[in-house]
C-alpha cells in the first residue's frame, strides 16, 4: 500500500481500486478465520470490529443485526463468517486475476527498469540462494508451527467463548 502510495500508483486508477479491494478482502479474511476459532478474544473481537458497522448513520444497527444473524454474536454469526472465508478466497483469485490484466494493459507505476543488460542480474547465483533461504526460513517456521502449535498463543485463546 505504501508502495504504491510513494511509485504515485494510484494515477492507474483501475488497478489501483482493485488492488485496495484485493487488501480489504484479505483482511476480511483474515478476520474471519480469527472469528472462526471461537475463543474468548476471536469471540470480544467479533463483537468489536462489527459493531463498528453501528455508527454508520440510518442503517448501522440494522446492518450489525444482519452480520450477526441475531441481537448478539451466536451460531449463526460463525455459519456467516465461515461461508464468507470460504467465498473471499475466490473472489480475490478472480481479482488478481483483472489486476494482472490491467497491469498487462496499462503497464506498472515502478520506476525500477532495465533499460540495458549492465542494470541486469542473472538468476543463477543471485536469485537461486535467495530463494533457497526463503525456503529454508519457510520450513523451520512451518516445523516450529506444526510441531509446537500453541506455544505462541495467547492463554486467552483457550477459554470458550462466553457472552456473559
Amino acid at each position: 500500500f505504501f508502495k504504491g502510495l510513494f511509485f504515485q500508483s494510484y494515477r492507474l486508477k483501475g488497478v489501483w481500486v482493485v488492488g485496495l479491494l484485493m487488501l480489504i478482502l484479505a483482511m476480511l479474511a483474515a478476520f474471519t478465520g480469527y472469528v472462526l476459532v471461537w475463543a474468548q478474544m476471536s469471540f470480544w473481537a467479533g463483537v468489536v470490529i462489527t459493531s463498528l458497522l453501528s455508527v454508520i448513520p440510518i442503517w448501522g444497527h440494522q446492518i450489525v443485526m444482519w452480520v450477526w444473524g441475531a441481537y448478539i454474536m451466536a451460531g449463526t454469526t460463525l455459519k456467516f463468517f465461515f461461508v464468507l472465508h470460504f467465498l473471499i478466497p475466490w473472489v480475490i483469485f478472480v481479482l488478481v486475476v483483472g489486476h494482472l490484466m490491467l497491469l498487462h494493459e496499462t503497464g506498472s507505476t515502478s520506476m525500477i527498469y532495465c533499460h540495458n543488460d549492465m542494470d541486469k542480474e542473472f538468476f543463477a547465483p543471485y536469485y537461486w540462494f535467495k530463494d533457497m533461504l526463503n525456503l529454508f526460513l519457510w520450513l523451520i517456521f512451518f516445523l516450529f508451527v506444526f510441531l509446537y502449535p500453541f506455544s505462541l498463543s495467547d492463554p486467552e485463546m483457550f477459554i470458550e467463548a462466553n457472552p456473559m
